[in-house]
């Protein structure tokens, strides 16, 4: 008899588990279970929905000055992936998007709070885009140079109109390890 009903509990279960579980995550909180009953706390916040859907793109433009003084034309760090038959279940390859998605955010949110360039500059967002940026130039180059970063944002649809430009680097000549 308890061979019978065991599948049924496991899948039962894990249909509860599975419909609590996006019940807790939807976006506005409200049906949140994990704060009014305490023995749910431990169900999964994959956050699925998130707060701010990712609605924009990222762009990542590097230019180097060359010995003449003369700027070297906007160059793109892609960090597209070709996305494969299991890339709902695994794909490592979105956290180089990811990180680059937060940091952008991160930057738009201190010059939404009027932030002054130094202090964007000092934040630990600027000094990891600045070290990509650095790691790229010198696999190039081989040596350090000039260079500065722009990040820029864009909305799909939307054109030329849906370009908007988050930050644009100082220039500076560092070196990956610095």
């Amino acid at each position: 008899m308890i061979k019978r009903a065991l599948p049924t509990i496991v899948s039962s279960a894990l249909a509860i588990h599975i419909i609590l579980t996006a019940l807790d995550n939807l976006p506005d909180g409200r049906a949140s279970i994990g704060t009014r009953l305490p023995f749910f706390r431990s169900l999964p916040q994959w956050r699925f929905f998130a707060p701010n859907p990712g609605v924009e793109n990222v762009h990542l433009f590097y230019r180097t000055r060359a010995a003449s003084d003369e700027w070297a034309p906007w160059r793109e760090i892609s960090f597209r992936n070709p996305l494969r038959w299991y890339s709902l279940a695994w794909n490592p390859r979105s956290r180089a998007p990811k990180a680059l998605f937060d940091t952008a955010q991160q930057l738009r949110v201190l010059a939404g709070y009027g932030a002054s360039y130094e202090w964007a500059v000092e934040s630990n967002a600027y000094k990891l885009v600045e070290s990509v940026v650095a790691t790229r130039v010198a696999a190039e180059r081989k040596s350090a140079v000039p260079f500065q970063f722009m990040i820029m944002i864009s909305a799909p649809g939307k054109g030329r109109d849906g370009l908007q430009p988050i930050l644009v680097s100082q220039e500076t000549s560092k070196a990956p390890d610095e």
